[in-house]
């Protein structure tokens, strides 16, 4: 009996540091950081590139989220998220000649929110409140993924400065007949995929870094996607604005001698992949820790 009491009492500090975790399950982050487009415009200078292949680093611009985290687990838990971005695309960046003579560029504001899983390859450790150590916390490294959906709205500048809203405009003939345009919606479903790293300053709060490629199953996000349709077929049915928007290009003559020629069914964007965005943000996380009346005082 003795032998078990003695185990017993033993195994109280354990068990006492193995529950830390549930005291501080519950955690709100913040940061701000950089995003970036993976579509069609601009890019490599060269054409079959794809994902971080075609990255054009210039275009980075900035984001910002929030977010509320509840574990599950020492290992596991469930993350809530919304955030803001600015993305953009120019075609002038990239020396493949193409693109450039393609001269499309755009902008868009993304407020995207989603429902992540975590999962941690490298354990958050947490101290106890009353713990007279002063040991170091060590790194937390975890993978996360989710589902959710995002909103954008891409816009075009015209020549006099003016920004328009471009999917009014159904630059690839939208509505006409035989064109190969989709009318797309500004609501889209989206899986964000990443991986985070989080380094505890003490027992609330903490500072991180977050890297993660968001999955669309849009193609529109910089309102580019399938082939030219009749310029003048545009100009007709919705305008000189959407003309120009369909066929900005800097050698707008329909020469078929000419790398990237504009004529009706030629390539206006690559349909084989949807567009993507990455975000790279640093973060500050505070855990709920409750009342401090319910805390043991000596």
């Amino acid at each position: 009996m003795k032998k078990f009491l003695l185990l017993f009492l033993f195994l109280i500090p354990f068990v006492s540091m193995a529950q830390q975790w549930k005291k501080t399950r519950k955690e709100i982050l913040f940061g701000a950081g950089a995003a970036n487009l993976l579509g069609d415009l601009g890019g490599a200078d060269q054409i079959g590139t794809h994902l971080m292949k075609d990255l054009e680093i210039s275009l980075t611009r900035p984001m910002a989220a929030v977010g509320y985290r509840y574990k599950l687990s020492p290992t596991m838990a469930i993350k809530g998220y919304g955030g803001w971005a600015r993305l953009t695309g120019n075609d002038l960046l990239t020396a493949e000649p193409s693109r450039n003579n393609r001269n499309i560029s755009f902008r868009t504001n993304i407020i995207t929110a989603s429902a992540q899983f975590e999962y941690s390859i490298i354990e958050e450790k947490v101290k106890s409140r009353y713990s007279r150590r002063g040991k170091k916390f060590p790194l937390n490294v975890y993978f996360f993924g989710g589902f959710g959906f995002f909103y954008f709205n891409p816009e075009g500048k015209y020549y006099d400065g003016k920004w328009y809203k471009l999917k009014p405009l159904n630059t690839e003939g939208q509505g006409l007949a035989g064109s190969e345009g989709t009318d797309y919606s500004l609501f889209q479903f989206c899986v964000p995929l990443g991986i985070g790293f989080k380094f505890p300053i003490n027992r609330e709060w903490s500072i991180g870094l977050e890297y993660s490629i968001t999955k669309t199953f849009t193609d529109y996000i910089d309102d580019v996607s399938t082939t030219y349709y009749d310029n003048d077929a545009i100009r007709a049915a919705y305008g000189d604005v959407a003309a120009y928007f369909a066929d900005p290009s800097t050698t707008p003559t329909r020469d078929a001698t000419i790398p990237g020629g504009t004529n009706p069914g030629e390539k206006r964007g690559e349909t084989t992949y949807n567009d993507s965005f990455m975000f790279a943000w640093l973060h500050v996380s505070y855990k709920i820790t409750g009342s401090s009346k319910s805390r043991v005082k000596f």
